[in-house]
């Protein structure tokens, strides 16, 4: 087939039957049992591997695809728009948490600031820079989408001025591939996991790491910060969960869950309400810690902190169906009437 023919094979397209299209008399026998159609949709594929994230009010999601970065959207699942890297294929990225904005990184090791107008449905790059030797393998913002934070393949931890494009810091200490970073709230310090089992706290002002938790036997791959920054919870595939007390650089508690772990995602707080002493608390209100895990089993459970109660899960599937991991596990808060619909629960 010719270039033009694959190509259009790779987009399955939407077709609409409608009544036989005539020309004139004179060519009615010859088309009159002819079927015409005209396209509706298009679809092409949004999702490669990789990262899954929810823009700040909830209507988007972000995933890679190639070279490509998908907006999608919740409601309907449809291409929004695309954020275009030509000829570099992308290896992680982090929306901003309160602008239409983004960084993207590659195997070009350029990171990418960009913009994007969602209802003009255009990208445009605002700067860029080289960061590591090797990709980048995660990105995360903080939370005043000032600083960028990048886990190299090469085991740096760097940390960038985005709105200036220039590095800020470069931490070295793991042993192997930084697989995950995160901005701890209310401070100016950052957690990272990597290949080397451990999980190191690297603070800002004094450029140092300040605690080194070592309590996985296998690669942890999950962090979530408490609302409050007091605590951290990890998971890897040693399927343990272990809560820290950041500060103290202390294992609160550990709880098995039979399945390695990918993600986990702490519930927000709840209203203001009557003190409950049980259990981590997560913020000034004294609610318990909860929070929802995602790994192996495909299935969705809910926790508290400290103890080994399994607050909901996900009816297991029947006998002889297996399901796929679950990699990726985040909360889309309610977008606001007239984006994508109506408001939405949180998911």
């Amino acid at each position: 087939p010719s270039r033009a023919t694959r190509s259009a094979s790779r987009y399955p397209t939407a077709l609409h039957r409608g009544p036989p299209h005539h020309t004139g008399a004179d060519s009615l026998m010859s088309v009159g049992s002819t079927t015409t159609f005209s396209e509706l949709e298009r679809y092409g594929r949004l999702y490669t591997g990789g990262k899954v994230a929810a823009t700040p009010d909830g209507a988007l999601l972000a995933c890679t695809c190639g070279e490509e970065l998908s907006l999608v959207d919740v409601c309907t699942g449809k291409l929004v728009l695309s954020v275009r890297t030509e000829g570099d294929d992308l290896t992680a990225f982090a929306l901003h948490p309160h602008r239409p904005e983004l960084v993207t990184a590659g195997r070009s090791r350029l990171v990418r600031h960009w913009a994007y107008d969602q209802a003009g449905r255009t990208s445009q790059q605002l700067r860029s820079w080289k960061a590591h030797k090797l990709p980048a393998v995660d990105l995360a913002y903080d939370e005043t989408g000032t600083l960028a934070a990048s886990a190299g393949a090469d085991g740096a931890v760097m940390v960038f001025d985005v709105p200036k494009g220039f590095c800020t810091h470069v931490f070295r200490g793991h042993a192997g591939v930084v697989l995950r970073v995160l901005f701890q709230p209310g401070q100016l310090r950052l957690a990272s996991s990597g290949n080397d089992h451990s999980i190191r706290i690297w603070d800002l002002n004094s450029r140092a790491c300040v605690q080194t938790l070592d309590g996985h036997v296998a690669v942890p791959r999950a962090l979530a910060f408490s609302a409050d920054g007091r605590l951290l919870l990890t998971g890897g595939a040693d399927q343990i969960l272990n809560v820290w007390e950041v500060e103290a650089g202390k294992l609160r508690s550990s709880l098995t869950l039979l399945e390695s772990i990918e993600s986990i995602a702490i519930d927000p707080p709840p209203p203001a309400g009557p003190k409950n002493s049980a259990g981590p608390k997560n913020s000034a209100e004294g609610s318990p810690l909860s929070f929802v895990t995602a790994g192996s089993s495909g299935l969705l459970r809910r926790w508290v902190a400290g103890s080994n109660a399994c607050l909901q899960a996900q009816p297991s599937p029947p006998a002889g169906i297996v399901l796929p991991g679950l990699t990726h596990l985040l909360h889309c808060r309610p977008s606001p009437p007239g984006i994508g619909g109506a408001a939405r629960p949180p998911s």
